[in-house]
C-alpha cells in the first residue's frame, strides 16, 4: 500500500474488450476502498459481457491494475406467461427446474429469531446466508428461474405459550398448538418479516413471489382471551355463545329446541360468531394482510398466495389480502377430484375485498397408508408386490403415478387458473438421502416434463387470457351445516359433499361453486339448476332464495339430508365410498346417469359427451368457445392397483362430443389443426377419441381461419423500436374474435433467435408488440416467423437492420460515477 494520498488515477471502462468510457478518481486515501459506478447499457441484446475496469495512477511513473467482471443481460419477460411452481428444490437444483420446465421453486425464507430479536425491519438472515441466496437468485435469473419466498412466521411464534389461544378457562391446547394472531406484538413482527424480506432482497428480480402462511387454519380453533371476547362483542353485540368451542360448530342434535325444519335466523348466535370466527376471530386472514403489507413496503412489488386456501368453512376473506389462492389435491382415487377445491376457491375468490386470481396444485407424493397400505400382518395383503414395495418397504410416501398426474392435470387447467403448481421434490427426482418423500416411479417427472414443453408452454399465454365459464347450474356449500352439522369439504374434496361434485362431472354437468355469502350478494338470477348436497340445515335468507329460484322455474337437485323445509324438484341419495375405487366409481357414476336421466328435457347442456368417461368443459365469449376434455376411463395397474384402492392406469377413450351451437369452426389446440364436425339438430358434434389420461383443448369459433397477417417495418437502425403487428382474420378479412395461440421467432442476420421471441396469444385475432433492436444486434436482415397453433398456419416477414458502424455504444468518454437507471422498458 502506498501511504500517501494518491491524487489522480483514472479507470477505462471496457466491455467485451471495447472501450465504452474513464472515470477519474480524486484524491485516494491509502487502505481506504473507494466505490466507482459503470453504468452498464441494458439496451445492449441478452448476452454474456465481460466488463474490464483498467486504473492507471496519474504520473510520468503511473501504475496500473485490471480487474473483470462477467455480466449477464437476460431477455425480458414476454407477457402472460404461464406459472409453473415447485414447492421446494431450492437454487440448488436449477438446471433440473429448467428441464423439466418449472419457472418458480422456492428460495429464500427469513430468519425469524434474527427478525425478532432486531423488533423492527432489518437484514433478513446472515450475511453469509443472503450473500448465498443472493448468488443463487442470479444464476436463476440467468436461466429463466424465478424463486419465491416461503414465509410463515406466525407459525414460528406458536410454541410460546403465552402467544397462544386459550381455551374458556384460561388454559393453552394440550395439542394442536396455535398462536392468537389477534396478539399486537405478533401482527408488528410479521409486518417485520416481511418488510425485512423486501428490503433485503428487492434489487433482485428473480425473487418475486411468497407463499403466506402455509397450513395454518387446520390448527385455529375458537379462542377466549378477553380482547378476543371484547371483539367478538364489538362486532355482534352480543357475547360469545356458551355453546361455541370445537372449531368445526356444534351439531344441532345437541341444542336444546333447535328447529324442527332446520332452518335458523340469519342472527343466530352461533351462526354469527362462527362466521365472524373464519373471516376475522381467529386473526390468520389479517396476519397474511399484515405480510403481505410488509412485503411490498418498498418498490419491489411481490405477487403472493396463500395455500391450502381452502383449509377452511365456506366464508369469504380465507387468505387476507394475497393475490392469488391456491390449494393442493392428492389425486386418488379420481383425478378429477382436483376440480372440487378448483371450483371452491373461484367462489372463495368472488368474495375478495380486492381481485384474486386461482392457482391449483397436484400432489407429487401419494399417502402410502391410502393408496398401498402395508399389511399389518401376513395375509391381509395382496399376494404380489411391485418393484418399489420391494425395494422401499418402509416408504411412507410414494410417487403419484404418470397417468394419475396426467389426467389432474388436463382436469386442472380445464378451469381459468393463472398458475399451476407440484409438491414433493424427493418423489420427483432422485435425490440424496432416505427421507419421508420417496422416489418410486421414475416416468412421472418424463410426464411432466411433456405436458409443460407440449401444453403449458405453448397454449400458457392463451390460457391465461380465455375467458371463465358463465354456468348456469350452482353447487351450494351451506355454512349453516357446517356450523350445525359438521359438513363441508374443509379442502380435503371428499365426503359425500365432494363426490357429489364428482357426480355432476360425471353426468356433465358444469358448475359454480356457491356459499351463502354468494347468494346474499349474488343472488340465483344467473342460474336454472341450483345443487344441495348436505345441507341439513340453512339460514332464513337463503331457503327464501330458494323459494323465489323455484318459483321462477328453477330445478332443485338435493339428498335426503336436506333441511325439510326445502321441497327439491330431483332427490339423489347420498352415497358413502367403501375404499374399493372400482366399485365406487361405478356407483357414484350411476349416480351421475340417474341425475342425467332426471334432467331430460328439463335441462340443455351447452355441451356433451356421450361418454361419461371423458369429461367436458366449455367456457365461452360471444362469438368463440374454448372447449376442454379430460379421459377419466381408468383402470388397475401393478404400481397400486393390486391394492385396490386406486385405479392408476389409464384406458383410451372414445366419445362424440356436442356443443350446443348451430355452426361454427373447430380447431385442435394441441395438434394445431382443423377438426372435422357435422352439424344437425341445432347442433355441433365431433367424434373424439383420447388417449389414457389425455386431453384436449378446442377452439369453436364463428369465423374461419383464413389468412395469418405479419406486418413488419421495412427498416429499422440499431438502437431503435418499431412494431411487430399480428393478425388472424377470416374469408372477409375480418379478425377473428378469439383467443388465438401463436409462436413467434425473430431471427438476426445469422439465425440467432433475438429477444421477443416465444409464445404469445392473440386476443380478438390481433397483437402488436414493440421490437427494441439492441445497439450490438448484427445488421442485416432479420426474418420474423409466426405460427397460429389453431389452424397451424404460418406467415414470414423481413426487416432491414440498418448497419450504423457501432457495435457497442458507449454512454460517453467521461464517467462521473453515477447510480445507473433501468432503461424504459
Amino acid at each position: 500500500l502506498q501511504a500517501d494520498v494518491l491524487p489522480e488515477a483514472t479507470v477505462t471502462w471496457l466491455l467485451n474488450g471495447d472501450v465504452q468510457g474513464t472515470s477519474t478518481l480524486k484524491n485516494l486515501n491509502s487502505g481506504k476502498p473507494q466505490q466507482v459506478l459503470f453504468p452498464l447499457n441494458t439496451a445492449l441484446r441478452p448476452d454474456q459481457y465481460q466488463l474490464t475496469a483498467r486504473l492507471k495512477t496519474a504520473g510520468p511513473a503511473g501504475t496500473t491494475a485490471e480487474a473483470a467482471f462477467p455480466i449477464q443481460i437476460v431477455s425480458r419477460k414476454l407477457p402472460d406467461q404461464f406459472p409453473v411452481i415447485m414447492w421446494g428444490a431450492g437454487i440448488g437444483e436449477i438446471d433440473r427446474l429448467k428441464k423439466i420446465g418449472f419457472t418458480h421453486a422456492v428460495g429464500t425464507r427469513a430468519n425469524y429469531s434474527k427478525i425478532l430479536e432486531a423488533g423492527k425491519p432489518t437484514l433478513a438472515d446472515s450475511e453469509e446466508n443472503v450473500a448465498e441466496m443472493r448468488a443463487g437468485l442470479d444464476r436463476g435469473l440467468a436461466n429463466g428461474i424465478s424463486f419465491y419466498a416461503s414465509l410463515s412466521p406466525g407459525s414460528y411464534l406458536r410454541s410460546r405459550e403465552s402467544l397462544q389461544r386459550v381455551n374458556r378457562d384460561g388454559t393453552t391446547h394440550s395439542s394442536r398448538e396455535d398462536i392468537c394472531p389477534l396478539i399486537p406484538e405478533i401482527k408488528e413482527f410479521t409486518y417485520n418479516v416481511g418488510a425485512s424480506l423486501a428490503q433485503t432482497y428487492q434489487d433482485y428480480p428473480a425473487l418475486d413471489a411468497a407463499l403466506l402462511h402455509t397450513e395454518v387454519r387446520g390448527h385455529s380453533r375458537p379462542c377466549f382471551h378477553e380482547h378476543d371476547r371484547e371483539a367478538f362483542k364489538k362486532f355482534a353485540g352480543i357475547d360469545i355463545p356458551a355453546e361455541a368451542g370445537p372449531p368445526r360448530g356444534v351439531d344441532y342434535k345437541k341444542l336444546k329446541d333447535f328447529p324442527a325444519d332446520r332452518v335458523v335466523p340469519d342472527d343466530d348466535p352461533l351462526y354469527v360468531y362462527y362466521k365472524w370466527h373464519w373471516k376475522t376471530g381467529d386473526g390468520w386472514n389479517e396476519l397474511n394482510s399484515d405480510l403481505e403489507r410488509g412485503l411490498n413496503s418498498t418498490a419491489k412489488k411481490f405477487w403472493t398466495w396463500y395455500d391450502p386456501a381452502m383449509r377452511v368453512a365456506s366464508v369469504f376473506g380465507s387468505g387476507g389480502n394475497v393475490d392469488v389462492l391456491s390449494h393442493w389435491t392428492y389425486s386418488y382415487p379420481d383425478p378429477i377430484r382436483i376440480n372440487v377445491v378448483g371450483d371452491e376457491l373461484f367462489a372463495m375468490a368472488k368474495g375478495s375485498g380486492k381481485h384474486q386470481d386461482v392457482m391449483n396444485m397436484t400432489q407429487i407424493i401419494w399417502y402410502r397408508s391410502q393408496t398401498a397400505p402395508i399389511s399389518k400382518k401376513p395375509g391381509d395383503g395382496p399376494e404380489t408386490l411391485a418393484h418399489w414395495e420391494e425395494e422401499q418397504p418402509d416408504a411412507a410416501f410414494i410417487t403419484i403415478s404418470p397417468i394419475h398426474l396426467r389426467e389432474a392435470f388436463w382436469a386442472k387447467i380445464s378451469r381459468p387458473i393463472k398458475g399451476i403448481m407440484y409438491h414433493g421434490w424427493q418423489s420427483l427426482v432422485p435425490t440424496d438421502g432416505s427421507g419421508g418423500y420417496r422416489y418410486t416411479n421414475s416416468q412421472t417427472q418424463n410426464e411432466l416434463e411433456r405436458l409443460i414443453h407440449d401444453v403449458i408452454q405453448p397454449l400458457g399465454p392463451a390460457l391465461k387470457t380465455m375467458p371463465a365459464a358463465k354456468n348456469d347450474i350452482a353447487f351450494y356449500e351451506s355454512f349453516a351445516s357446517q356450523v350445525f352439522a359438521r359438513r363441508g369439504t374443509y379442502g380435503w374434496n371428499g365426503y359425500w359433499l365432494g363426490d357429489a361434485h364428482q357426480v355432476l362431472q360425471w353426468a356433465g354437468l358444469q358448475t359454480d361453486v356457491v356459499f351463502d355469502e354468494s347468494i346474499k350478494q349474488s343472488g340465483l338470477d344467473q342460474y336454472k339448476v341450483l345443487v344441495m348436497m348436505d345441507c341439513d340445515v340453512i339460514t332464513e335468507s337463503i331457503l327464501q332464495a330458494i323459494k323465489d329460484f323455484q318459483q321462477r322455474g328453477g330445478i332443485v337437485i338435493a339428498d335426503e339430508r336436506v333441511s325439510p323445509a326445502v321441497k327439491p324438484d330431483i332427490r339423489i341419495s347420498s352415497y358413502n365410498r367403501t375404499g374399493k375405487a372400482d366399485l365406487d366409481k361405478h356407483e357414484l357414476q350411476k349416480k351421475a346417469e340417474e341425475l342425467r336421466q332426471a334432467l331430460t328435457g328439463k335441462y340443455t347442456r351447452a355441451i356433451d359427451s356421450s361418454n361419461p368417461n371423458v369429461i367436458p368443459y366449455i367456457r365461452s365469449s360471444s362469438h368463440a368457445d374454448y372447449i376442454f376434455v379430460v379421459n377419466d376411463n381408468r383402470e388397475f395397474g401393478d404400481y397400486v392397483g393390486h391394492h385396490g384402492r386406486v385405479m392408476e392406469n389409464g384406458l383410451p377413450a372414445e366419445t362424440t362430443l356436442s356443443v350446443n351451437r348451430k355452426a361454427g369452426h373447430f380447431y385442435d389446440l394441441v395438434q394445431h389443426q382443423q377438426i372435422h364436425t357435422t352439424s344437425s339438430h341445432q347442433q355441433q358434434t365431433a367424434n373424439v377419441k383420447l388417449g389414457p389420461g389425455a386431453g384436449r383443448i378446442y377452439l369453436r369459433t364463428d369465423q374461419p381461419i383464413d389468412q395469418l397477417g405479419v406486418q413488419v417495418p421495412d427498416s429499422l437502425k440499431r438502437g431503435e423500436t418499431g412494431t411487430v403487428s399480428i393478425k388472424v382474420t377470416d374469408e372477409q378479412g375480418q379478425p377473428v374474435a378469439a383467443v388465438i395461440p401463436v409462436d413467434v421467432s425473430i431471427e438476426d442476420a445469422e439465425g440467432r433467435v433475438a429477444e421477443m421471441s416465444g409464445y404469445r396469444a392473440l386476443q380478438d385475432g390481433e397483437l402488436s408488440f414493440q421490437l427494441q433492436i439492441a445497439p450490438n444486434d448484427k445488421a442485416g436482415v432479420w426474418t420474423v416467423r409466426v405460427k397460429e397453433l389453431a389452424s397451424g398456419k404460418s406467415s414470414t416477414a423481413f426487416i432491414r437492420i440498418a448497419d450504423d458502424n457501432s457495435l457497442i455504444k458507449p454512454h460517453g468518454q467521461k464517467i462521473q460515477g453515477f447510480n445507473p437507471e433501468q432503461p424504459a422498458g
